[in-house]
């Protein structure tokens, strides 16, 4: 499952290492990962191939590969994609939905396990690309927008909405998702329901600097995502949170500041929460 900090660390790996190639080849294995960009893998294939790589930016989840000649090629990970180097020989894997290789050598691999992939890929006119994926062109990026506190509280107190769903919204506010939301509203002892427009001052402060921290510190975690094939996992095959996570997927296990059972509450259908009911408020 990626979110902001782990596609941040994305970028800036796609920034240091394929930024100036020239695309080569292009396999496109899959054809429900281009859609809906291009009608067929052919179409993608023509649009990518001989391109050079001019810039590497990110909005949400979302990469943007600027490429010459004004066209971006998008990459959204989805929900557990993931983008690697490979060399140019490195055949695709069971699990490879596209592969391009550079006329300097070396490879990039797009990967996600599963009979439905959820990562999607194309080429678009670059003032085309936010409309292509379905970005909000007002929603905020925390990392990117770099809003200060007093802007951050006005956000809050024009969306109204409960603290959680506003942050998993991604018309309002781009990247964070299920898993960094609740990490936020705990680092902020903030509980899910409060509502965004009756914060007081201090705590607007307090959950401004949790994005802040909470972010920070995924990115480190997250580490170098280009020099592993798989995606950050943030729950493994026997359901175990990852270690930087202090609640999300902890339900039951005791709260790492108030020792109370961290508890899994339904919102609203497909809507769930990690949360502690006697420090969170």
């Amino acid at each position: 499952m990626l979110e902001l900090p782990e596609v941040e660390v994305l970028r800036k790996d796609l920034e240091k290492e394929v930024v100036g190639k020239r695309v080569k080849e292009v396999t496109a294995a899959t054809a429900s990962i281009v859609r809906p960009f291009h009608r067929n893998r052919p179409e993608l294939v023509k649009a990518l191939q001989g391109r050079k790589i001019e810039g590497a930016r990110r909005r949400g989840k979302v990469i943007f590969l600027d490429l010459d000649e004004q066209m971006t090629w998008i990459i959204d990970p989805g929900q557990n994609g993931s983008v690697h180097k490979e060399t140019a020989s490195e055949p695709l894997g069971p699990d490879t939905h596209l592969a391009t290789t550079f006329t300097t050598g070396g490879a990039l691999h797009l990967s996600e396990a599963g009979d439905e992939p959820t990562i999607r890929t194309g080429v678009v006119p670059t003032d085309e690309a936010f409309d292509a994926v379905g970005l909000s062109h007002d929603a905020l990026d925390l990392f990117d927008d770099n809003p200060t506190w007093m802007e951050f509280g006005r956000f809050l107190a024009e969306a109204d909405k409960p603290l959680k769903l506003l942050l998993i919204d991604e018309s309002l506010l781009a990247g964070i998702g299920p898993v960094y939301s609740d990490e936020i509203l705990w680092e902020a002892g903030l509980r899910h329901d409060h509502p965004s427009s009756s914060l007081s001052t201090q705590e607007t402060r307090r959950l401004y600097r949790a994005t802040q921290e909470v972010i920070v510190a995924a990115m480190k975690a997250a580490g170098s995502s280009l020099d592993d094939a798989e995606a950050d996992q943030m729950i493994d095959d026997e359901g175990v949170a990852a270690d930087h996570l202090r609640v999300y997927g902890r339900d039951g296990k005791p709260c790492s500041r108030c020792r109370r059972p961290i508890v899994r509450t339904r919102i609203k259908k497909g809507v769930y929460t990690y949360h502690c009911e006697q420090c969170m408020i």
